[in-house]
């Protein structure tokens, strides 16, 4: 029986092929081209040792003066057309060209048939160069002997190597790398069916389906990636031998006899025909062999075959590397896939997956200096980004990783197979038990790349990254034996010591998987493995919290699975058993946690190396609320919240009846929140911490309290410059025109009504005022004049929140926790809203927030507001409110989207910003932000004040009119002018996060009140159009 490859130190690759053996056949020598071929600048170093070893040993005798002739006209033939490298032609012949783009396998039938039309010297030829090339496969076997070339061979190596630097013929470097592919194949559930069919045979048992698995996923690789940039595909068998049809198909993909791709064209061969002088049309080359097969006897999992099939792949890149035939820049991009899944293939000539993959992993200089890395690869967009330097051409590389997006496959009783395609915006995660679970990117996350890629919290079936990125991570545990776990770890690499994983949401970068291949162990996670996970990644740094956590959420999982046949009357005894039970795991899982530390692959130091896992929780996985909320129907908080009321509950003023009730949704809405004494409590403990430390003055120093009717007192006219301006103002016929003139317009008539009534006192109450909150920081503060000059001056109340205190401007320091930064906005928010609760929430009745983008129609804000249906709403959805009530029910306004399309998961945008009474005002500051998630640092404002407002029963409210247009826009007037979703709302991720919408010139309110990436003259050429100077 032979040796596993498992060991310790440092291994060097067998030579041997005998069955059993790890190495199966020789590795692929790599070094192919887009306009070269593969297979012949591969041979070529073996070929010079060939000539160099067997010149030396020329016989006398005919046959050996025949195989030397032979060999000598095959070096001839290999040789000159690497003259022209050298020796130009005098007149530029397209022969010579043709022969100099081709590859050195397709240079020798060129020449046999140029120079002959004789059948004989072609069949002779052939039989040469199948000689040649069954010992290049003898010598290419010996991949750990080093390559000793004499003398007369070093200048054919230099110019190989010089051929190879040219990228005009190879492709090759560190912007264009090769892919190196690991499939391991698991054991089946029940390992005693390694290698032999169940009872019964078919296709049906766990075994076969694996490996049918494996050869799928392998076919799928040569089926959608140029055979050109393959650098090989290791398939590990994990507690297996060889399995005799299984090696057959593999050695049919590899030798082509499969349909793969090659450059733009996908074909076949028959490699015996070819060989015996029978070529056909197009098939006139050789494939040298890309798959490479390790034998691991003894089960050793998917984590120790991916590391050992990764240390193959290294020590062969450093061969071809030492060879001359591999440049050091090529940095390769390792893929990881998993034998459930095969590369979705599409009808594109041009473009694979590997293309699309290589702009995401290796960013080149026009990338770097046209666009914002951050937007088109979100998980890069932090502060601590561990990007690597960038390699001499400028290129920079990214230490990210690509998870594909994951298709499902399944069949009917017929064998009939349907795709089902996943939606824009999926990704993976995993909850309190470290189970997993699909989960959605979050709307800002998909804006901010304008739906082209999106963070995932964990890879799923398969997974780009580069080898470099591999190599340098700290943690790579052996006993991680499942692919779920295997692919945690690799996740926790990628996020807490590398630069995250995204998903391309519209790229080649798809898998089809089938879910019937891999058994349910294969995707979970035991208790022993999580305790492994949580003892290496949760440990240290305030983490501890996490790890009890979740050590006690998988012993109650363990120990209800264990207890699923008792009886289910819940009887005390019932229940005392699984309290006993879950004791007995948590402790078990505990002591695994500490033992796990002392065994030999165990990752240590991570804490020193890597972000904490708070960091990860906080920001990459924000879903998953590890730390329970306290009850928000706690008695003593309520009544301290509430305060004394004089007025009886369920008191009715029965002359204050509306026109018409709320529609049946809104009204469900405001059902589950419970109305809310509006009697300002002080929740600032003395402004000693955030977030309500306050704001500071020109010099720093903290208590300066910003004079918010500063505009109201002074407002800016609004003056068109010149006839230039007017030009640029007034341009009419585009789609931002167009909207604003045909179907948004300000309400003025109904607003100078209201304020007649009011300023003779002809209203029940005076008109609601309303505060009107920016945020911005120092370096767009010539964003605010722009604003101050059209909407802003027309707010009752109006501040801008930034790192700098300008009076004059009207923008107010109000420092928070953590740094200034996009990835820390919530921080912000947090100290924003609570300044403003702190000096302002008395005096106002709506409470408005959004960027420095944003144009606010506040006339038609302030109707909607004190329109019946609001106010009807604010006072509970049964009766108008007669302007005495001391009690208010929260009202949570704006442009609603559900997350991943789930309703269950609705938020307010926070582009065209969201609008709040006094009743969610307070319950935010006074409940909510105390105790959501009050140190976490991430930019989803929007998601988190939702949340946190959800968790206290207050949802967003429909602000759709009575013919179903939105009020509150998340773009500019235009782009919903023209926006129309596919055919299939949920394939792009705006149609598919929107509710209910119209599209086109219906999807705005006629009496709109906000828009979104309002930027430059947009936002005084919209005041111009809306208020008719124009």
């Amino acid at each position: 029986m032979s040796t596993p490859i498992r060991s310790s130190g440092r291994r060097r690759l067998q030579p041997s092929s005998r069955a059993g053996n790890p190495i199966r056949r020789a590795p692929n020598s790599g070094a192919s081209a887009s306009s070269i071929s593969s297979n012949d600048s591969e041979h070529f170093l073996p070929m010079s040792n060939i000539m160099n070893n067997n010149s030396s040993n020329v016989q006398a005798s005919p046959e050996r003066s025949r195989q030397h002739l032979a060999r000598n006209l095959l070096a001839i033939a290999c040789l000159w057309p690497l003259l022209f490298l050298i020796i130009p032609p005098p007149t530029a012949d397209p022969a010579h060209m043709a022969i100099l783009s081709a590859g050195m396998s397709d240079t020798m039938i060129g020449v046999s048939d140029s120079n002959s039309s004789s059948k004989s010297f072609t069949n002779k030829f052939q039989s040469i160069k199948k000689r040649a090339h069954d010992k290049i496969d003898n010598i290419r076997a010996v991949t750990s002997r080093r390559v000793n070339l004499a003398a007369k061979t070093q200048f054919l190596r230099e110019e190989m190597s010089t051929l190879l630097r040219r990228k005009d013929i190879v492709g090759y470097g560190p912007d264009r790398p090769r892919v190196a592919v690991v499939v391991v194949v698991p054991q089946p559930s029940n390992g005693n069916n390694v290698g032999r069919r169940a009872k019964g045979g078919g296709e049906g048992d766990e075994e076969s389906r694996i490996l049918k698995g494996a050869l799928d996923a392998v076919q799928s690789v040569f089926l959608t990636t140029d055979r050109n940039r393959i650098f090989i595909v290791t398939v590990v068998m994990d507690g297996r031998g060889k399995v005799g049809t299984f090696e057959a198909k593999l050695d049919d993909i590899d030798a082509g006899r499969t349909m793969h791709r090659h450059g733009g064209e996908v074909h076949t061969h028959d490699h015996h025909h070819e060989l015996e002088g029978e070529q056909k049309e197009g098939e006139g080359h050789y494939h040298s062999e890309k798959i490479h097969t390790l034998y691991n006897h003894e089960g050793m999992g998917v984590s120790a075959s991916r590391k050992e099939a990764v240390h193959f792949i290294n020590v062969l890149s450093r061969k071809h590397e030492q060879a001359g035939i591999k440049s050091p820049e090529e940095d390769l991009i390792l893929l990881f896939l998993s034998v459930d899944s095969r590369l979705k293939e599409f009808d594109d000539d041009n473009r694979t997956w590997l293309d699309d993959v290589t702009d995401a992993l290796i960013l080149s200089p026009s990338i770097e200096q046209n666009q914002d890395i951050s937007n088109k690869f979100p998980s890069v967009a932090k502060k601590d980004s561990k990007v690597d330097t960038k390699t001499k051409d400028g290129t920079m590389q990214p230490s990210n990783a690509v998870s594909f997006a994951v298709d499902t496959s399944s069949s009917d009783t017929e064998g009939n197979v349907e795709i089902h395609s996943s939606h824009v915006g999926v990704t993976l995660s995993f909850d309190q038990k470290l189970r997993p679970r699909p989960s959605s990117a979050t709307g800002q996350q998909l804006a901010l790349s304008n739906g082209e890629s999106y963070p995932t919290p964990l890879t799923q079936s398969a997974t780009a990254l580069r080898l470099r990125t591999y190599n340098a991570f700290p943690a790579s545990d052996e006993a991680l034996t499942s692919h779920y776990s295997a692919d945690l770890e690799l996740s926790f690499n990628l996020w807490m010591c590398a630069d995250g994983i995204d998903v391309l949401a519209s790229s080649y970068a798809r898998v089809v998987v089938d879910p019937v291949i891999l058994s349910s162990s294969e995707k979970d996670i035991s208790g022993p493995l999580a305790a492994r996970i949580v003892s290496a990644w949760m440990s240290g740094h305030g983490d501890d919290v996490y790890a009890d956590k979740i050590l006690r959420a998988v012993a109650e999982r363990s120990a209800q699975d264990s207890i699923l046949g008792m009886t289910k009357d819940h009887s005390m005894s019932d229940r005392k058993l699984l309290v006993d039970k879950i004791k007995v795991l948590n402790d078990m899982l505990v002591r695994i946690s500490s033992e796990a530390k002392h065994s030999s692959s165990f990752p240590t130091g991570l804490g020193q190396k890597c972000r904490p896992f708070s960091w990860y929780a906080q920001n990459v996985h924000p879903q998953n609320d590890f730390h329970e909320e306290e009850d928000v129907n706690d008695a003593k908080k309520k009544a301290w919240m509430n305060g004394p009321t004089t007025k009886e509950e369920g008191a009715t003023d029965e002359n204050n009846l509306p026109s018409k009730p709320l529609n049946e949704e809104n009204m469900a809405i405001i059902s589950k929140a419970s109305p809310l004494n509006i009697k300002y409590v002080d929740a600032s403990g003395g402004h000693a911490e955030h977030p309500h430390k306050g704001a500071t003055d020109e010099n720093g120093k903290y208590g300066y309290v910003h004079d918010e009717t500063f505009l109201v007192k002074n407002p800016p006219t609004f003056e068109i410059k010149d006839e230039k301006d007017r030009g640029v103002l007034c341009k009419k016929g585009d789609p931002n025109y167009q909207m604003l003139t045909k179907k948004v317009f300000v309400d003025l008539p109904n607003h100078e009504a209201a304020e007649k009534r009011a300023e003779h006192g002809l209203a029940k109450k005076g008109r609601a005022k309303i505060f009107c909150l920016v945020y911005t920081i120092e370096k767009n503060h010539h964003t605010i004049p722009a604003i101050k000059e059209t909407w802003g001056k027309k707010c009752d109340g109006f501040m801008v929140a930034s790192t700098k205190t300008d009076r004059e401007l009207g923008t107010v320091n109000i420092p928070h926790e953590g740094p200034e930064e996009y990835n820390n906005i919530w921080q912000k928010v947090r100290s924003m809203w609570s300044y403003v609760y702190d000096n302002y929430y008395e005096k106002y009745d709506w409470f408005h927030i959004g960027g420095d983008d944003l144009y606010l129609i506040v006339e038609n804000l302030r109707l909607y507001l004190e329109s019946e249906e609001i106010q009807l709403a604010s006072n509970g959805g049964q009766y108008l409110p007669n302007g005495s009530e001391e009690t208010q029910t929260p009202l949570f306004l704006g442009r609603r989207f559900a997350e991943g399309g789930s309703m269950e998961r609705i938020f307010i945008s926070g582009g065209s910003g969201y609008t709040m009474n006094k009743a969610t005002l307070k319950t935010l500051v006074v409940d909510g932000l105390p105790k959501c998630r009050p140190h976490m640092h991430t930019f989803s404002e929007d998601v988190m004040v939702a949340n946190c407002l959800r968790q206290r029963n207050i949802l967003p409210y429909d602000t759709k009119d009575e013919a179903g247009g939105e009020r509150y826009m998340p773009f500019a007037p235009g782009h919903h002018l023209n926006y129309h979703p596919p055919a299939n709302p949920k394939d792009d991720w705006y149609s598919n996060y929107s509710i209910n919408c119209k599209w086109g010139i219906d999807h705005c309110a006629a009496k709109s009140v906000a828009f979104h990436y309002i930027k430059g003259d947009l936002m005084r050429r919209m005041y111009a159009i809306l208020y008719h100077y124009c």
